[in-house]
């Protein structure tokens, strides 16, 4: 490849970055949703496909197969939950915290493969990596004093997110920008930094003449199981939520007489059901974990009268007292548990908060940039990754596979949510090693240019 191709690449991409920002401008929401349902899928399967034919950048031949594993669990357990399954399966994971442990044991693993090929070394270094820390830090026990851990929040909730889709496309193009000593591709990283804090804190938020759609709002939230969620979690863990009800003021609530006695006598609660509920929390034997997927104001009557129970609860035997556990606490509720009038309210509340604020817009104005550029810049450099030099009929697969995914979202996105969320979360995990290894190559190309000066390489073919 010529340089002249090379930099025709790169300021093609600063345009792509252009059109990236004006459509999260006007359409957030929208350029999110259909970019991750129908260019999504397609970057999953030529970057996986791509990534094998290079032993996924890592030391051994089979040290995917560790990643692959986790990826599997991870997607069980979803899918489980989708289907509100309830199974020796789902309990182990929720009960143990199985699912941060094994997120987190996938981020070190991937740092081993990318620089270590010694396998015993490899195991042994994992091994007392889950034993020393992970199984101590993310130890049920520990929940309560992990709740507002933002470590552990960006470990588990934005590195797969907006950390896969931003810095790391970031870090791999400052990689290829030092080692091809690419001015131009230096340009490239300044448009890719620029164009978002424009975008996010520079250009102006109406709050009042949103082009958000009715698909959009309704695909957004998937019947509480889709992106809203993504939002929720952000605004909440960084305290930008100005009216919610979560487990701990729910539980405050439980624990407050006063606040308890109002609630029943206005009816929000159903009084005989919910103190049935508390009675059976005070004779659970060898059962540390009520469980279910939603946190938010869970004893909420439906029109029949019956409760519904939606909490995940800690159950302290020695002091029969309530506490909360926070694995489920970012989680929004879904549709069928605002049925009260304060839940209503809140649910009004929160849909303002992420579909029409100030900082729920610029939150999704950034999420749709980080997004749909990361399709983006993938296709655009097919003549330099060369993902599409692959066997005639695994290209074929790809292309039907693709064709799925998108029937899938276009029936109904919750259902692409589900069906795909093995294949979306699996190539995040994969790609770890190729992530560690644009690391280290940003230090040592930096290293060079600083002992050297910016001097270009001889060119590859």
């Amino acid at each position: 490849m010529n340089l002249l191709k090379e930099d025709r690449i790169n300021y093609l991409n600063i345009g792509l970055m252009l059109i990236t920002a004006v459509l999260a401008y006007y359409f957030p929401f929208e350029t999110f949703l259909l970019a991750y349902a129908y260019l999504g899928p397609l970057h999953y399967l030529t970057e996986i496909s791509w990534l094998h034919d290079r032993q996924y950048f890592a030391k051994g031949k089979w040290d995917y197969l560790v990643l692959l594993v986790i990826g599997i669990l991870l997607s069980l357990d979803a899918m489980f939950n989708d289907l509100k399954m309830s199974n020796d399966f789902v309990s182990f994971f929720n009960e143990t915290n199985l699912s941060n442990q094994l997120l987190i044991i996938a981020i070190f693993s991937g740092i081993v493969f990318a620089l270590i090929k010694n396998f015993y070394i490899k195991l042994g270094l994992i091994g007392l990596f889950y034993l020393i820390i992970v199984r101590r830090w993310l130890h049920p026990s520990n929940d309560i004093d992990n709740t507002d851990s933002s470590l552990i929040f960006t470990l588990t909730s934005l590195i797969p997110t907006l950390i896969h889709v931003y810095v790391f496309t970031g870090l791999f193009m400052l990689y290829g920008a030092l080692k091809s000593r690419s001015k131009s591709g230096l340009l490239q990283m300044v448009g890719f930094i620029l164009f978002p804090l424009i975008l996010v804190f520079g250009l102006p938020k109406d709050t009042t003449n949103s082009h958000l759609s009715g698909y959009g709002k309704d695909a957004y939230y998937a019947d509480g199981e889709g992106f809203y969620n993504t939002n929720y979690s952000i605004l909440n863990h960084f305290n930008l939520f100005d009216n919610k009800l979560n487990n701990k003021e729910y539980l405050d609530i439980v624990t407050n007489p006063t606040t308890e006695k109002a609630l029943i006598q206005n009816k929000i609660i159903d009084s005989v059901s919910y103190y049935k509920h508390i009675d059976s929390l005070k004779k659970i034997q060898n059962k540390n974990f009520i469980l279910s997927k939603q946190p938010i104001n869970p004893q909420i009557t439906d029109q029949g009268g019956h409760i519904h129970d939606h909490v995940l609860y800690f159950f302290n035997n020695d002091t029969n007292y309530v506490k909360r556990l926070d694995k489920y606490k970012n989680v929004a509720m879904p549709k069928d548990l605002w049925i009260s009038p304060m839940g209503k309210e809140r649910k009004k509340s929160t849909d303002n908060l992420i579909f029409f604020s100030e900082v729920g817009i610029m939150l999704m104005r950034f999420i749709a940039f980080a997004y749909l550029y990361h399709y983006l810049n993938w296709f655009s450099k097919t003549e330099v990754i060369r993902w599409h030099k692959v066997p005639k009929v695994r290209f074929i697969l790809v292309v039907v596979l693709w064709l799925a995914a998108a029937i899938f979202y276009s029936i109904d996105y919750k259902l692409g949510l589900s069906v795909l969320f093995f294949l979306s979360f699996t190539h995040v995990l994969l790609e770890f090693p190729l992530n560690f290894i644009s690391i280290a190559g940003i230090g040592t190309e930096s290293l060079s240019i600083f002992k050297n000066g910016f001097k270009k390489k001889p060119l590859q073919s």
